[in-house]
C-alpha cells in the first residue's frame, strides 16, 4: 500500500536514525579488548537494529509505488522518491554486513564477533557510512522542505495534508515550517533549478543548497532526532496492532487442524496409575533412573530422559500424565530456579497424517507452543523475511522448510537463555514415519538441541536397537517393569467395581483372588493387553460367565498380543464379517497423495449402510438421507454407528468425544471476532469441552450436538496402534479383502460420505467454514493421478459447482486459512473467479475441457483464464502436497487460445505474456521446475505455443519489473526492489531499445529465454527460432 509522503518521509527518517545507532554500536564493540559482559549487550543491540531495519524497510518499501518516475509524479515528487530510495538502499547494505556477522549464532562467540567487526568494519569504511549517512539525511530533508513548498501553493493542499497527520507528523511539519519560514526563497529557486537542469547535475545543486545551509539544515535534522525520541511511545503504540496481527500470522502457518489431535485420542492415566514417576527417591527394587532428581538437577551433560517400553506397556498415556501434572515449582527446581519455564510436547502418530508423523510437524507443534507462551519472542526469532511477509497485509502464504524450522527453534532456544528454560516431551519417535537414515537426522536434531544448557527432553519409544543405540546411555526407565502395582490398580478397581464379580467374590472369594493375581500376572507390565482382557471378561460377567468359566478363559487367552488379535478376529460373527471389514478398512485408510486435514469422523462412518463406495453418484440417490437441522435425527444416526462399531469390531475401534478439537477448528478456519454474541458460543463450547472429553457412550444426548463442528468432534480410531500393525500385516489383510471380495475403496467412501455431508450444509447454508474444509477435501481426492480423467471426477465436480459457487456468495473469504482451497477463495472476487478456473486450479482437466467455450474464454472479466493455466495457482507448494494443478496443460492452452484469448491482453496492467515470462523467472532453481522433467518440459511448451499464438518478442522493461504476483497457494519475495527483481529474473540482460527518462527501454525475448537454458536444455533453441521467425516478420512488414 502506496503511504501518502509525510508518512514515507517519517519512515525514511526513523531508518537513518536507527542505522547511526547501529554504526555507533559497532564502533563501541569493535573497541572490547575482551568479551566481556558489554559485548553481550551491543550483540543484542546489534540483532535488535537488524530486527528494526528489517520491519521499517518493509514499510518504507511499501511507501514507493511500483513506477517510480511515472508521468504523474513531479519533479518534487521525484526527489523525495529518490531520497527515500537512498534511505532504504543504504539501510539494505547495512543489514547486509550485520547478517555477515552472523549475529544470530551462539553468544559464546564474542571474541568472533568482535574479531569479525574489525575485518569487515574499518575505520574507513565507518567513515564512508558516516558521510553516507549524513549526505542521505540532507536529501532526504532537502527534497522533502522542495516538496513541502511546492503543496503550500494552496490554501487547500495545505489543509489536506495537515487534516490527515498523526501526532508525531503533526510535530514534523512544525519543524519543517519553521526551517523553511526563514528561506522560502531559497527553496523556490532550488526548485526551478532541479526542474531545469540535467539528471547529472541534480546531485551538484542539491549539494550546493545543502552546504549554503549547512547550520540550518543541521538545525532540522536535530529536531527531528528529538522529536522521534520523544514520540517513540506513540510509534509503539501504533505499531502494536500490526505486530500483534504478524504474530498471529506466524503462528497461523505453522499451525494445522491436527496439531492436538494425537493427544486428544490418549486415555489420561487411570486413577492412582504412575504416581509414582513422580515421587523421588521411591523406585523400589527395580532399577530405573530418577526422573524427578533428574529434571531438578541444574548441572550434569545428560538432558535427555529416555522412556523405554514395548508394544501397549503404556508409554502414550505415561507422557501424557507427565504432561498433564509436572510442575515447575514442585519438580524443576533448582533446574528452573529464577527462570520461566516453557513447555511444548508432541506425540507422534503413525495413524495419522504426514504432519503428524513426521520432523515437519514436531518442528511445527513445538514452536507452536512455545510462540503461544513466549508470542513477544516471535518477531525476535523467525527469519527475517518471514517476519516481513507476516507484517504485510493481505493472505500472503507463509511456507516453511525443514531447515527453517530448525534455525527457528534453535534461535528461540538461544534467545530464551537468558531468562527461560525449555522442557520438551516427545512421544513415540518409533511412531515416526521414514527410512532408518531418517530417524537418524531426528535423533540427531533431537540430541542437538538437549546440548543447549536451558533444554531439558524426556523422550518415548519401544526399545529398537536405533534408539537403544542414540539413548542408552541416558538416564531411562524400562515401563513395563514398573507398572505392576498400576496394573494391579486397574484390575481390582475394574474387577470389584462390577455388580456381578463383587457377588462372585462374596460366594468364592478365593477364586476370586487367584484369578485377579493370575491376571495381573499374565499381563506382563503390557497395559493393552490388560485393558482388552478386562474388556473381555466384564462382558462374560454381564453374559452370566461363573468364576470358573472366566478363570478359563484368562487361561486360553494368549499372553501375546498378536495371537491375542487373531482370537478377537476369529469371534466376530460370520454375517457381520463383510461389514465389519469395510469398517476396518475404511478406517486403516491413509491419505497418500496429499495432507488430508481431516480424521475418521464418526459421522462418516455413518454411510457404511450405504452400500457401495460411490453411492453419491448413483443417478437415484436422492442426497436427502442427512438433515443436518435436525439434531434428534443426526444423534441417532451417530449413535447407530457406534452400536455398530462396537457389535461388528468388537471392540478394536473406540469413539471419543472430543469437543475441544471442535473449538480447535473453529479457531483455525475462523478468525476471532468482536461480536458479544459469538464470545458467548465461544464461552459455551469451551465450558462443554471442559466438562467432556472421553470416549463416547451410549445413548447419545442431543444436545452435545450443537452445531457440525460437534458431530467433528467425535472421531474414531483403534484401540492401540499395535491394532493398526496387526492388520496392516499381509495375512490379515488378505483376510479382510477376502470378506469384501477384493480392496474395499476407501478413499471412494470418504468422497461420497463427505459430499453428501456437504450437500447437507448447503441446504440449511450452516456452518460455512466446515462446507470449506469439506469441498476442500472433495476437490482434493478429485485431482489424484488415476481418477482426475474418469467420468466419475466429472460427475463429482458437476455436483459440486452449485455447492460451491453457493458458498462463495455465504463465505467471508477474509477469514478462512488452512485448506487447500482457501487460496482460491481468498482471491476469488478479486479475480472474478468462477467455478470453471477453480477446476482449471485443482486440475479438473477433464471437466474443463467439457465445460469450455468461446464465451467463456471472452467474456470472463477480472483474471484471464489464459493467465489460470499458465501460472498455476500451486505451482509452488511444499513437497508434501500432491494437490491442484503445478504446471501448464497444452491441450487446455490450446484450447482457450483457439477460442479467442490473446496471448498480449492485459491485466493489472501487464500482458499476460510477461507476466507468464516473469512467473518462470521466480521459479528458477525451485523444485517445482526443475524438480522434475515433466514439469520443466509443460513449460517449456507453453512456452512454444505462446509464441505460435502471436506473443509478443518485445517486452517493456517496466512489465518485467512487476511484482507478477497473484494470491497462490506459495509465497513469492515481496520485499525487494524493482530494479533487484529484474536483475534477479533476468541478470546482466541488455535493452534491445534503449529508453530515455520519458520513454522505457525494451528487452528482447530471446535475450530473456536465454536465462532459462540450464532449465530448458536444447528445447530453448526452438523457443527462440521461433522467436527469430516472428522479429522477422515484424522487420518484413515494417
Amino acid at each position: 500500500m502506496v503511504l501518502d509522503p509525510l508518512s514515507a518521509f517519517s519512515l525514511a527518517c526513523n531508518v537513518l536514525q536507527i542505522v547511526e545507532f547501529g554504526v555507533n554500536v559497532l564502533s563501541k564493540a569493535a573497541d572490547y579488548r575482551k568479551a566481556d559482559a558489554g559485548l553481550l549487550t551491543e550483540q543484542k543491540d546489534l540483532r535488535d537494529v537488524s530486527q528494526s531495519l528489517y520491519n521499517l524497510n518493509t514499510d518504507l518499501l511499501a511507501s514507493l509505488p511500483r513506477q517510480r518516475l511515472s508521468r504523474e509524479h513531479t519533479v518534487e515528487d521525484a526527489r523525495l522518491l529518490e531520497a527515500n530510495d537512498q534511505c532504504l538502499r543504504l539501510s539494505k547494505d547495512f543489514i547486509d554486513f550485520l547478517d555477515r556477522l552472523k549475529l544470530r549464532e551462539s553468544h559464546a562467540v564474542f571474541d568472533s564477533l568482535r574479531m569479525s567487526i574489525k575485518t569487515l568494519w574499518h575505520r574507513d569504511k565507518m567513515d564512508a557510512m558516516a558521510k553516507s549517512l549524513s549526505q542521505a539525511r540532507d536529501n532526504l530533508n532537502v527534497a522533502f522542505l522542495v516538496y513541502m513548498n511546492s503543496k503550500q501553493a494552496t490554501q487547500a493542499a495545505q489543509n489536506e495534508i495537515f487534516k490527515n497527520t498523526t501526532r508525531v507528523e503533526g510535530s514534523i511539519l512544525q519543524a519543517v515550517a519553521s526551517t523553511s519560514d526563514s528561506i522560502q526563497d531559497d527553496i523556490k529557486s532550488l526548485a526551478e533549478q532541479l526542474n531545469n537542469v540535467r539528471l547529472d547535475s541534480v546531485q551538484q545543486t542539491v549539494a550546493q543548497f545543502t552546504e549554503s545551509h549547512r547550520n540550518l539544515l543541521a538545525h532540522l535534522s536535530n529536531r527531528l532526532d528529538s522529536i522521534f525520541a520523544l514520540h517513540t511511545d506513540f510509534r509503539a503504540l501504533s505499531d502494536e496492532s500490526q505486530i500483534a496481527a504478524a504474530r498471529q500470522r506466524i503462528l497461523d502457518s505453522l499451525h494445522f487442524p491436527q496439531i492436538r489431535e494425537r493427544r486428544y485420542h490418549i486415555s489420561k492415566a487411570h486413577n492412582k496409575t504412575y504416581q509414582w514417576i513422580l515421587q523421588p527417591g521411591k523406585r523400589g527394587a527395580q532399577r530405573w533412573d530418577d526422573f524427578v532428581s533428574w529434571l531438578r538437577a541444574s548441572s550434569g551433560e545428560n538432558r535427555i530422559y529416555w522412556v523405554n517400553g514395548k508394544i501397549g506397556a503404556g508409554k502414550t498415556t505415561l507422557i501424557r500424565f507427565l504432561d498433564d501434572n509436572l510442575s515447575p515449582i514442585d519438580h524443576m527446581l533448582p533446574w528452573a530456579k529464577e527462570a520461566t519455564v516453557v513447555r511444548a510436547s508432541c506425540f507422534f502418530w503413525n495413524a495419522g497424517n504426514k504432519l503428524q508423523k513426521s520432523t515437519t510437524g514436531l518442528l511445527r507443534t513445538l514452536l507452536t507452543q512455545l510462540f503461544e507462551q513466549t508470542p513477544d519472542l516471535i518477531p525476535r526469532v523467525v527469519q527475517m523475511r518471514k517476519w516481513q511477509t507476516a507484517r504485510l497485509a493481505g493472505n500472503h502464504v507463509i511456507d516453511w522448510t525443514d531447515a527453517e524450522l530448525q534455525d527457528c527453534l534453535r534461535e528461540y532456544i538461544l534467545y530464551a537463555a537468558l531468562s527461560r528454560k525449555v522442557f520438551l516431551l516427545v512421544d513415540g519417535l518409533d511412531e515416526f514415519e521414514g527410512t532408518d537414515e531418517a530417524r537418524e537426522d531426528l535423533i540427531d536434531l533431537l540430541v542437538a538441541l538437549a546440548a543447549y544448557e536451558n533444554v531439558k527432553i524426556c523422550l518415548s519409544s519401544r526399545p529398537w536397537n536405533i534408539f537403544q543405540d542414540a539413548f542408552g546411555s541416558c538416564p531411562q526407565l524400562k515401563l513395563e517393569d514398573l507398572t505392576y502395582n498400576d496394573i494391579s490398580a486397574y484390575v481390582r478397581e475394574q474387577l470389584y467395581d462390577n455388580k456381578q464379580f463383587h457377588k462372585l467374590v462374596q460366594y468364592n472369594a478365593v477364586a476370586a483372588d487367584r484369578l485377579v493375581a493370575s491376571l495381573i500376572s499374565k499381563a506382563a507390565g503390557v497395559f493393552l493387553w490388560v485393558r482388552l482382557v478386562v474388556k473381555q471378561l466384564l462382558k462374560g460377567l454381564r453374559d452370566g460367565d461363573g468364576i470358573d468359566t472366566i478363570s478359563k478363559k484368562v487361561k486360553e487367552i494368549p499372553a501375546d498380543l498378536d495371537d491375542y488379535f487373531v482370537r478377537l478376529m476369529d469371534l466376530i460373527e460370520p454375517q457381520n464379517r463383510k461389514e465389519a471389514s469395510e469398517l476396518l478398512q475404511v478406517a486403516l485408510y491413509q491419505e497418500d497423495e496429499f495432507v488430508t486435514l481431516h480424521s475418521n469422523h464418526l459421522l462418516d462412518f455413518s454411510f457404511i449402510e450405504e452400500g457401495k463406495p460411490d453411492f453419491a453418484l448413483d443417478p437415484f440417490y436422492g442426497f436427502s438421507g442427512l438433515d443436518i437441522a435436525n439434531t434428534g435425527a443426526l444423534a441417532f444416526r451417530l449413535e447407530s454407528t457406534m452400536r455398530k462399531l462396537n457389535s461388528r469390531c468388537l471392540g478394536l475401534l473406540e469413539c471419543h468425544n472430543e469437543p475441544d478439537k471442535g473449538l480447535e477448528l473453529r479457531r483455525m478456519f475462523t478468525e476471532d471476532s468482536d461480536d458479544e454474541e459469538s464470545d458467548g458460543e465461544a464461552s459455551t463450547m469451551i465450558d462443554f469441552a471442559h466438562r467432556k472429553n472421553t470416549k463416547i457412550s451410549v445413548p447419545l444426548d442431543a444436545s452435545e450436538l450443537s452445531d457440525v463442528l460437534a458431530t467433528a468432534s467425535m472421531s474414531v480410531d483403534f484401540l492401540h496402534r499395535s491394532l493398526r500393525d496387526f492388520l496392516l500385516t499381509p495375512k490379515i489383510q488378505t483376510l479382510l479383502h477376502s470378506y469384501t471380495q477384493g480392496p474395499y475403496d476407501a478413499r471412494m467412501f470418504f468422497r461420497s460420505a463427505r459430499l453428501v455431508q456437504l450437500v447437507a450444509l448447503n441446504k440449511v447454508e450452516a456452518d460455512i467454514y466446515a462446507s470449506v474444509g469439506l469441498a476442500s477435501y472433495i476437490l482434493s481426492t478429485l485431482t489424484v493421478s488415476g481418477y482426475r480423467e474418469t467420468p466419475g471426477a466429472v460427475a463429482f465436480a458437476s455436483i459440486m459447482r452449485p455447492v460451491i459457487e453457493n458458498l462463495v456468495r455465504l463465505v467471508n473469504v477474509e477469514k478462512i486459512q488452512g485448506w487447500y482451497i482457501c487460496c482460491v477463495l481468498q482471491s476469488w472476487h478479486d479475480e472474478n473467479s468462477t467455478f470453471l478456473t477453480l477446476a482449471i486450479d485443482f486440475g479438473l482437466d477433464p471437466y474443463v475441457r467439457a465445460h469450455l467455450t468461446p464465451q467463456s474464454v471472452q467474456s470472463k472479466k477480472g483474471r484471464p483464464i489464459l493467465d489460470y493455466i499458465l501460472r498455476p495457482r500451486f505451482a509452488k507448494v511444499q513437497s508434501t502436497i500432491c494437490v491442484g494443478n503445478q504446471s501448464p496443460d497444452s491441450a487446455l492452452l490450446d484450447a482457450v487460445l483457439r477460442f479467442g484469448a490473446d496471448p498480449n491482453q492485459r491485466y493489472q496492467d501487464v500482458s499476460i505474456w510477461a507476466l507468464f515470462l516473469c512467473f518462470i523467472a521466480d521459479h528458477l532453481g525451485e523444485e517445482t521446475l526443475n524438480g522434475t522433467l515433466i514439469i520443466g518440459a509443460a513449460y517449456c511448451e507453453a512456452l512454444e505455443i505462446m509464441l505460435q499464438n502471436g506473443a509478443d518478442v518485445l517486452l517493456p522493461r517496466k512489465w518485467l519489473l512487476d511484482s507478477a504476483y497473484f494470491e497462490a497457494y506459495g509465497g513469492y519475495r515481496f520485499n525487494e526492489g524493482s530494479n533487484k527483481r529484474f536483475w534477479r529474473r533476468f541478470p546482466n540482460t541488455t535493452p534491445a531499445i534503449q529508453g530515455s527518462i520519458s520513454n522505457d527501454s525494451f528487452y528482447a525475448v530471446s535475450d530473456l529465454l536465454e536465462h532459462f537454458r540450464d532449465q530448458f536444455g536444447s528445447s530453448l533453441d526452438t523457443l527462440k527460432t521461433l522467436v527469430f521467425q516472428r522479429e522477422a516478420q515484424s522487420l518484413a512488414f515494417g
